[in-house]
């Protein structure tokens, strides 16, 4: 078992699947056993458990950007597999226990579709629980990462593109197995409902650092920039954030900036849609100047968010498709073809009168580079693709360079194959 406590059993009364289990008759003393048995056996694959990652005030890279901001990097490249992901796939496998336990359990090997860290984060949460996995991934995945799946037992499929067939071609071959029989154990909420349970858990460590900082409850933050793939992280996080609010230990929402390469943002382009609707205006005017746009609508709260996502929930289709082309990026981690997890990102950043952005592929490429030269954090092209979006935020002038406290996610830690930044 690991030395610290997992951050699992520190929010354990938070959960979903911690209600889901008190409902069904179980007792607290009884998830935080499942909690720390799961967590001991993740310890022993992987070295360590789940333990809070680190959040810290980063000047130096702040000051590298151009922002007088306080400039907050919560850390995930220490984490269980060097990812954010392993959070996720334990709140699935959490809740999996939980239903066994009740006697609701799923019979079936785990599937999960993946380019490389979800899949990594699956397979080691998996072995932990002994349970056979088929990981389904593009041809191009990682050699390093997918030698890994294989030593921890997952059974590696890689799946190429069909012609004509939109959308991942891995996500199409997990939806066909667990068709099959097998069970889902995804990083995508639309599949997996409970990987966003244990994704909160980093919002929540973000907000007790921040408490823990200042000494103040309800604590600060001004501005969330997230990197968004699939949207299983955003999701969590500006889940996690809303509960804070709610409590009381955060005064209110930051503005939230969605981050999606130029070669695929199909939140972007659904932001862009929703947002033209609202205003009666042409797509493309919202393209031109999503900030103006933004400015215009303002917060978009209460019973006119209420409306908005009821019709864009009810007229999905229109807003959300695969991307068109054969995604590509610097960072590319968040190449989904699709944002699964999209509709709490739009809710979230309508709400705080943010807006999303997306940076060039030589901001992105920058970023990577100032976060290798500015931190000890060695975080990977992907895991530090939010503050390029941040980059690009500052250098266009559209937030203010001082007086707030921003917060980026470093998600990744670098991988052998990834492209250095003094390289690219």
């Amino acid at each position: 078992m690991s030395a610290a406590v997992s951050t699992f059993e520190i929010h354990v009364d938070r959960l979903d699947s911690y209600r889901e289990a008190i409902s069904g008759g179980l007792t607290r003393a009884d998830v935080i056993e499942m909690i720390r048995e799961l967590d001991a056996s993740v310890a022993e694959v992987d070295g360590h458990g789940f333990e809070p990652t680190p959040a810290a005030v980063e000047a130096e890279l702040a000051g590298a950007i151009g922002l007088a901001s306080e400039l907050w990097v919560k850390d995930e490249t220490g984490n269980v597999s060097g990812s954010h992901k392993g959070r996720h796939l334990f709140g699935v496998a959490l809740r999996l226990m939980i239903d066994d336990r009740l006697g609701r359990g799923a019979d079936g090997r785990f599937a999960i579709a993946s380019c490389g860290n979800a899949a990594l984060a699956a397979s080691v949460v998996a072995r932990a629980l002994d349970h056979p996995i088929d990981v389904f991934v593009p041809t191009w995945a990682d050699a390093g990462i997918t030698d890994r799946i294989e030593s921890l037992g997952g059974t590696v499929i890689r799946t190429d593109r069909k012609p004509g067939v939109p959308g991942d071609p891995t996500h199409h071959a997990m939806v066909e197995a667990i068709a099959a029989g097998d069970v889902a154990f995804s990083c995508q909420g639309t599949d997996t409902p409970s990987t966003i349970d244990g994704g909160r858990t980093l919002g929540w460590e973000l907000i007790d650092s921040l408490i823990g900082h200042d000494g103040r409850s309800p604590t600060t933050l001004d501005r969330l920039v997230v990197q968004v793939g699939g949207g299983a992280l955003a999701t969590s996080t500006v889940r996690a954030l809303a509960d804070d609010v709610g409590n009381g230990r955060l005064k209110t929402m930051p503005v939230i900036h969605p981050v999606q390469p130029v070669g695929n943002h199909p939140f972007v382009r659904a932001w862009d849609l929703v947002v033209a609707r609202m205003l009666d205006v042409g797509a493309e005017g919202v393209s031109a100047d999503r900030r103006a746009a933004a400015a215009t609508l303002g917060r978009v709260e209460g019973g006119a968010a209420h409306a908005v996502m009821a019709d864009v929930s009810a007229n999905e289709h229109q807003y959300m498709w695969p991307w068109d082309d054969e995604p590509e990026s610097y960072a590319s981690g968040i190449l989904d073809d699709v944002t699964y997890d999209w509709l709490p990102i739009l809710e979230a950043t309508l709400g705080s009168g943010g807006w999303p952005v997306v940076p060039s592929e030589e901001q992105l490429r920058r970023a990577h580079w100032l976060a290798q030269t500015h931190t000890v954090i060695d975080v990977s092209p992907t895991g530090c693709s939010g503050l390029g979006g941040l980059l690009a935020l500052s250098e266009s002038d559209s937030i203010p360079k001082s007086d707030e406290r921003v917060a980026v996610l470093f998600t990744g830690a670098m991988r052998p194959d990834d492209p250095r930044p003094e390289e690219a």
